[in-house]
């Protein structure tokens, strides 16, 4: 009974090991300093296969909400990640938030994403 649940507890985790080692296909890399957020957007779709990426920037703070959205080409893929294909730079009050979400479509119409939060310091 013991060996069939390790077996069981083994069997259960596996597909998620393997999960975390895949590439990301979109990725969002975020750096804050003195007030100021770096919101870089990096791609790496199967070799020979390009797509469009879509950023969604949303702040939120005592003085109000912005919404901000971009938009662009991802190369065809030489099989090695692409980017930054955007580098943007939001200012960041310390009772504010950032919501930042990244969705890249490829030719084939697949869709990866990446979502990240911050709050002012």
């Amino acid at each position: 009974m013991k060996i069939s649940r390790l077996l069981f507890a083994l069997l259960a985790a596996w597909p998620f090991s393997v999960a975390s080692d895949e590439v990301p296909r979109a990725w969002l890399d975020m750096s804050q300093n003195d007030g100021l957020v770096q919101i870089e957007v990096f791609s790496n779709l199967e070799k020979g296969v390009g797509g469009e990426y879509q950023l969604d920037v949303v702040k939120s703070g005592p003085s109000g909400k912005s919404v901000n959205r971009q938009s662009g080409t991802v190369p065809v893929s030489q099989g090695e990640a692409m980017g930054p294909l955007s580098v943007s730079r939001v200012s960041l009050e310390p009772e504010a938030s950032l919501s930042v979400t990244l969705k890249v479509t490829d030719k084939n119409g697949s869709v990866f994403e990446d979502e990240k939060s911050l709050t002012g310091q």
